[in-house]
């Protein structure tokens, strides 16, 4: 081993005491759902068919990211439970080992680009860049949290897959190669792109960063010599697919418009949000100012048009004459282009055209990777210089890493806990709405728990005076946020109901709900009033809910989320079993294998001993569910069902 790796094993080491100091920090957002309370992952491990389900279990993309959620099963077998603790700390190791092939990759792209300086330049330069990734506090909203190891295995096949690239591409280069060696790499980096795209879909891009290696350093080059064929093939291809996704932008198809309706923006105008964003996201990486950096990014105003704001058109005109520069200057500064590139390549699937939320710090973990070999580059270009120059590259390239790491623990000991790392996101962002949520739902919290917490009765009251000041804030800060009223609601219900000149939040419910497209944030507030009405906590007479959830079904007819609504009500107030059932008929003629409406049918019906109708139920059940990911459920309806539904 030389002298490098050693300095990267204590960097690894270093990078996971650092992390370690998060570890205990909370579940998040999407944490809840694809984790902690996705009960396919509470396996004990001693069934086979389990794991299949448990890695089948995410809804979240087109592939289900099968390899990232058994991941999370082995988390789950390992430690008896899904807990935050085990899963960051499995983050943090995946993390290191990202480093490691950042490091590997970095080595040779460097070799290529500085041949003269020989291996062991290439080595130092490596290890440079290895440690700024690994070190940059962006990526804390990575590995800290939880759910978004999806990223991280993915970007960790991708690595691989370059590195594997680049050792065949090398060699190729120098002296050509076999049909069986191009065949071999090629099957090499198929596999490693379905492995990396069912970690999560955006691994998917792996062919087109191949691309841009090839592109940016080996430019076609086969046997020694300049092969134009080869090198027009790969920018032929680059081109296609930029131009590809400019047309797609610009002529969107109707399948694609239609995703947006649910959502508070068109599609042209989250592409220009991206166009301003995408140098929000380079700013954060190049100057980490982690006042700027946080959880939630809401008060970043949408672009409705280039001139609103007027620096949308300023980034779209900066990215053009970056990329034009780049390419201008390829010869002498190919590391340039390549950061640019791989950059924008690696965004290109979230930072785009999809309708996703718009923006979130974890999209930079695998994008940033270019970016960090082109800033150890700069870095380093001083000790190939003479006389001072060359004495303060080592003394500077210290102080840089230093800083990272004192703002990487700095951000770490932020997400630790629960209240202080909201506190801090909305002392961050004030105009967001969410971080104000946050810290809200986080104070709320502490309000209940204010015994388990040893709070006397006085810091319980300041804590649950806190929330209400910062549900109201969200409030202010965006008024179209259903909940904040949904909040505002259950708590002056709960604790101000006799208050005079009580604000009507419901009314504002409603009225938003005649226009607001439902986000998914809208939808899990819209179950917590309905849960809150059946629990008595909110004050609210059965008509005016059953108006909000009329207009609901009138805006949504064929949305059974919102029929779901109807139906828990109805079941807290002790509905009649045919006005449960009536509700159940209606979704199952919408989509007859919905599994949620299925289990509460075959749950009237064993309390009715209707065992030909649970029968059938489990017909349709096994029908729709080709992939027999519910088996367990249906076990525990039978085994909770009475004996003479049990009977054959």
């Amino acid at each position: 081993m030389s002298k490098t790796d050693y300095l990267l094993a204590a960097a690894l080491v270093a990078v996971f005491a650092a992390y370690s100091l998060g570890f205990g920090g909370p579940f998040l957002f999407d944490d809840f759902g694809a984790l902690a309370l996705n009960p396919l992952l509470q396996i004990d491990g001693t069934v086979f068919d389990e794991w299949r389900t448990a890695a089948l279990s995410s809804r979240s993309g087109p592939l289900r990211r099968p390899i990232a959620m058994f991941s999370f099963a082995l988390n789950s077998v390992a430690a008896g439970e899904i807990a935050p603790y085990y899963i960051k700390g499995v983050n943090a190791l995946l993390h290191c080992l990202a480093g490691v092939f950042v490091y590997l990759l970095a080595q040779r792209l460097f070799l290529r680009v500085y041949p003269v300086r020989g291996s062991d330049s290439a080595r130092w330069l490596a290890l440079l860049a290895a440690a700024i990734w690994l070190l940059h506090p962006l990526h804390v909203s990575t590995v800290l949290y939880a759910v978004q190891r999806m990223a991280q295995l993915a970007t960790l096949f991708m690595l691989v897959g370059l590195w594997v690239f680049v050792r065949y591409r090398a060699r190729f280069a120098e002296r050509g190669g076999t049909a069986g060696e191009v065949v071999a790499a090629g099957l090499w980096l198929a596999l490693l792109t379905l492995f990396a795209a069912y970690s999560k879909e955006n691994g998917a891009l792996l062919p087109l960063l191949v691309l841009v290696v090839e592109v940016c350093f080996f430019r076609g080059e086969w046997a020694g010599r300049p092969c134009a064929p080869l090198r027009f093939a790969a920018v032929a291809a680059l081109g296609l697919f930029f131009a590809a996704l400019l047309a797609i932008m610009l002529l969107p198809p109707e399948f694609l418009s239609e995703r947006f309706t649910r959502r508070e923006f068109t599609l042209h105008e989250r592409v220009l949000t991206q166009a301003r964003l995408l140098w929000h996201y380079l700013a954060w990486l190049a100057l980490p100012d982690i006042s700027a950096m946080g959880f939630q990014h809401d008060d970043i105003p949408v672009s409705r048009s280039f001139t609103q704001p007027f620096g949308t058109l300023l980034a779209v005109l900066a990215w053009c004459a970056a990329l034009l520069g780049a390419v201008l200057l390829r010869q002498r500064y190919p590391l340039v282009l390549f950061a640019l590139l791989f950059y924008l390549v690696g965004h290109s699937v979230e930072s785009s055209v999809w309708p996703l939320e718009m923006v979130y710090e974890h999209r930079n973990y695998a994008p940033s990777i270019g970016v960090c070999l082109l800033f150890a580059s700069l870095l380093a270009t001083p000790f190939y210089r003479s006389g001072n120059a060359r004495r303060m590259a080592a003394p500077l390239a210290g102080v840089v890493l230093t800083g990272l790491l004192a703002l990487l623990l700095i951000r770490v000991d932020t997400w630790s806990e629960e209240v202080r790392m909201a506190g801090v996101n909305v002392r961050n962002h004030p105009e967001s709405s969410r971080s104000n949520y946050f810290y809200a739902d986080a104070l709320l919290k502490r309000y209940r728990n204010a015994e388990a917490l040893g709070l006397g009765e006085e810091q319980a009251r300041e804590a649950l005076i806190a929330a209400r000041f910062y549900f109201e804030q969200m409030y202010r800060t965006n008024p179209r946020d259903v909940a904040a009223l949904v909040m505002l609601h259950s708590l002056d219900s709960q604790f101000a109901a006799d208050a005079p000149g009580r604000r009507d939040w419901l009314a504002e419910l409603e009225a938003l709900l005649e226009s607001r497209p439902l986000q998914a944030s809208d939808r899990n507030a819209l179950g917590e009033l309905i849960g809150c009405v059946n629990a008595g906590g909110c004050t609210a007479d059965a008509a005016r809910i059953l108006r909000l959830l009329g207009l609901l079904e009138a805006r949504y007819p064929e949305d059974l989320a919102v029929l779901g609504y109807r139906f828990t009500y109805l079941l807290g107030s002790s509905a009649s079993p045919a006005a449960l059932q009536a509700v159940i008929d209606r979704a199952l003629a919408l989509n007859p294998g919905r599994r949620e409406f299925l289990v509460r049918q075959i749950e009237l019906q064993a309390q009715e001993n209707d065992v030909d109708g649970m029968y059938e139920s489990i017909r349709l059940w096994l029908k729709h569910d080709t992939r027999r990911l519910r088996l367990h459920t249906l076990q525990d309806l039978f085994i909770k069902a009475p004996d003479a539904a049990r009977e054959p």
